[in-house]
């Protein structure tokens, strides 16, 4: 929906910022692409699977950023769905150990962080390329880690 809605304001002339529509194009295509691939059982592999496709997704969105909007600024949706596309792939390769790798079937906290994180890291990202904003600073606060390892 976030891609339809910058495909409109595209259109109308509303906001032509081709970033963020690259943006939620890019992140529609991967979440549309891993739906309709993921098998109705889910299983212990399927979170190797979601690790794949997020970080294919992370891989897609730097090489678009760096061959098609190098000299531009960079956008605050982009940060949000890198920063976040990193904790969910973080998040699926633990599970992944988790269940796949060590066999662990049994709830623990491990799955609780991991259900609840994985959703609200999908609403912030969505949030942010509807919105375009720096809602909760991460960008600032990514601008002040990367001019602080430049000056060390």
């Amino acid at each position: 929906m976030a891609s339809l809605l910058h495909v409109s304001f595209y259109i109308l002339a509303v906001n032509k910022n081709v970033q963020a529509l690259a943006c939620a194009t890019i992140l529609a295509i991967s979440y549309s692409l891993s739906d309709l691939t993921m098998p109705v059982n889910f299983e212990a592999i399927d979170f190797g699977v979601l690790l794949a496709y997020d970080l294919l997704t992370l891989f897609i969105l730097i090489i678009a950023r760096h061959f098609l909007f190098q000299q531009a600024a960079r956008q605050p949706c982009y940060t949000y769905c890198c920063i976040g596309l990193t904790i969910n792939a973080l998040l699926f390769l633990a599970m992944f150990t988790d269940s796949y790798l060590l066999g662990n079937y049994e709830p623990w906290a491990l799955w609780y962080f991991y259900s609840s994180t994985v959703n609200i890291v999908d609403l912030i990202m969505v949030s942010a390329v509807i919105l375009n904003r720096d809602f909760i600073g991460l960008q600032l606060l990514s601008r002040k880690l990367l001019n602080t390892k430049a000056t060390a």
